[in-house]
């Protein structure tokens, strides 16, 4: 009796510990699947856009996203990356891609849009559903570096009095779950109802929740970031020009390799001696000095100059250093340049106009070039800008002098024509080449948008085509960096698989 009951133990033990390794077995390899398609959304994101786009692009891509095997074994292991789909600010579904972290509000430059408008960093946050002053200014003095708090805000003071004290981080969190801890943030509030994080409210969720919306709505966590950028290259991976280059000689040449000797005189010309400004009426200043003109002058003055013949008959000195940089890359549009010493006693400097036309039809030709390979910076990434072609409406508000008509106008113009369709589009400056803004208001605006970022999130699911075990992640892929870098991750296997096997496509058992 004991030999058989000893043999019997044995034979449990051995039989779980068979189960136990089959079970561990099917998580390596859900593990696994989830790596490969983060190493796919890496791999893409890498690419050029033009190659991108080629391929289906990142954001609603069925076929590479969806049900993608990776064995060819009995039982397949597959992955699908979702994201929530989202039309006129509401969550209308899922879709098989990516989300740009551009999309979002990112908390990181808002201190320094504060500090070129102030309150502009609250009335950011004021975009949120049911943000307060309270909370934003809570969430601000999380944020910046001193210990003051803000009108309406908390700081060190407050979290020491608290029953389990803290301090703030005094800089920008590491992730949005951090939020958690910032005054006045509720979970409800960053996350909403959604417990399982897949997109849609269930029944049981909207009991628990005690909401009477039919659906999942945008919470914080999707209209806020902590990451978010873009490469500062050109469409061959390259460096762009950097049109405040120290080394005139260098500017120059490289200018006129990418846009002829014409265009790169001006630009020469631009950093050496300023762009002109002009005053309505006879009085015309030039680099802050006035200058007298006849009406005779004054008339001359309206007619165009061709660049072509006034700036090739000026001697263009290289060692000549550079006394101004430019504020955005729109700067040499339509601008025009006076040489001081083309001046006589009786008559100002005849001034230069630039090649680049501020004419609508024109700028259409050649501003996607110019964007493609200029830059105001040589910094390599270029962080917390804002995509025009896909943030929300509550995102698009909190971008200063975007007013609410011009929010309107951006997201009806997106419905008419996707990005996708038109590679005019595949920079924040189709506002101006479509009529929506005029150049002034571009130039104010570019510094904060963008068309498109390098950091994307989504969720990936690992599963079998067989009944069985699934896993699924939240994750960020950073991919400013080379090979692009994993910057967020969190584990939603506790919470099930999150849509049906008809949703992320696999075979019936």
């Amino acid at each position: 009796m004991l030999i058989s009951l000893a043999g019997l133990s044995f034979v449990t033990l051995m039989s779980t510990e068979n189960k136990a390794v089959y079970v561990q077995g099917d998580q390596l390899q859900l593990a696994m699947l989830v790596d490969s398609g983060e190493e796919l959304v890496g791999a893409l994101l890498q690419q050029p856009a033009e190659a991108r786009e080629a391929l289906g692009g990142l954001t609603d891509n069925t076929d590479l996203f969806r049900g993608a095997s990776v064995s060819d074994d009995e039982s397949v292991g597959r992955f699908s990356v979702i994201s929530p789909r989202i039309e006129n600010g509401e969550i209308t579904g899922t879709r098989f891609g990516t989300c740009d972290e551009s999309s979002r509000l990112n908390l990181g430059p808002l201190l320094q849009w504060d500090k070129q408008q102030p309150g502009s960093a609250r009335a950011a946050l004021m975009n949120l559903p049911g943000m307060t002053d309270q909370i934003a200014d809570a969430i601000l003095d999380w944020i910046d570096p001193d210990d003051a708090p803000r009108q309406f805000g908390a700081e060190a003071d407050y979290y020491r009095g608290l029953n389990v004290p803290y301090a703030p981080r005094n800089g920008v969190p590491a992730s949005l779950e951090e939020l958690l801890l910032v005054r006045g943030v509720t979970r409800e509030l960053l996350f909403g109802a959604d417990a399982n994080f897949n997109y849609q409210l269930e029944p049981q969720e909207t009991r628990a929740s005690g909401s009477s919306q039919s659906g999942a709505r945008l919470t914080w966590a999707m209209l806020l970031s902590v990451h978010g950028g873009q490469r500062n290259l050109d469409p061959q991976g390259k460096p762009k020009i950097n049109l405040n280059e120290k080394d005139i000689a260098k500017l120059h040449s490289q200018v006129s390799e990418v846009f002829g000797p014409e265009i790169a005189r001006f630009v020469i010309l631009y950093r050496q001696h300023g762009p002109q400004e002009e005053t309505p009426g006879p009085t015309r200043v030039i680099r802050g000095k006035a200058a007298t003109k006849t009406a005779k002058q004054a008339k001359a003055a309206k007619q165009p100059i061709i660049a072509r013949g006034s700036a090739g008959s000026s001697q263009l000195d290289l060692s000549k250093p550079a006394k101004f940089e430019l504020t955005c890359v729109l700067d040499p549009i339509g601008a025009k340049v006076a040489i001081p010493e083309t001046a006589s006693e009786d008559e100002p400097p005849e001034p230069i106009e630039s090649p680049l036309s501020a004419e609508r039809e024109a700028m259409r030709q050649y501003l996607p070039k110019w964007l493609d390979h200029t830059s105001i910076t040589s910094q390599s990434v270029i962080r917390g800008r804002i995509n025009v072609n896909g943030a929300p409406r509550a995102v698009l508000a909190a971008v200063p002098d975007l007013d609410s008509a011009m929010v309107e106008q951006i997201v009806i113009a997106r419905r008419q024509r996707a990005a996708v369709e038109d590679p005019n589009r595949r920079h924040a400056a189709w506002l101006l080449t479509e009529g929506l803004v005029d150049l002034p208001t571009m130039k104010r605006l570019l510094p904060y948008l963008n068309a498109g970022g390098d950091v994307h999130r989504a969720q990936i699911v690992g599963y079998f085509d067989q009944s069985g075990p699934a896993t699924r992640v939240e994750l960020i892929v950073d991919a400013t960096r080379t090979p692009p870098v994993r910057v967020y991750y969190k584990d939603l296997q506790m919470l099930g698989r999150g849509y049906s096997r008809d949703t992320l496509g696999a075979d019936s058992p």
